[in-house]
């Protein structure tokens, strides 16, 4: 089964909120980053499970 590329794109968001959120010094801006990559995976899940 082929991943939808919606799926890709939302799991490359998160791993790129989660890059930024190491580099950051900032501890809220951080977190802010965190906490959207953890969206971005969700979302990324949810397009996986419905097919598109």
């Amino acid at each position: 089964m082929e991943v939808p590329r919606d799926a890709i794109y939302y799991e490359q968001l998160a791993r790129i909120a989660r890059l930024k959120a190491d580099a950051s010094p900032d501890a809220d801006l951080a977190r802010r980053l965190r906490e959207a990559a953890i969206k971005h995976e969700r979302k990324a899940r949810q397009v996986r499970r419905n097919g598109g």
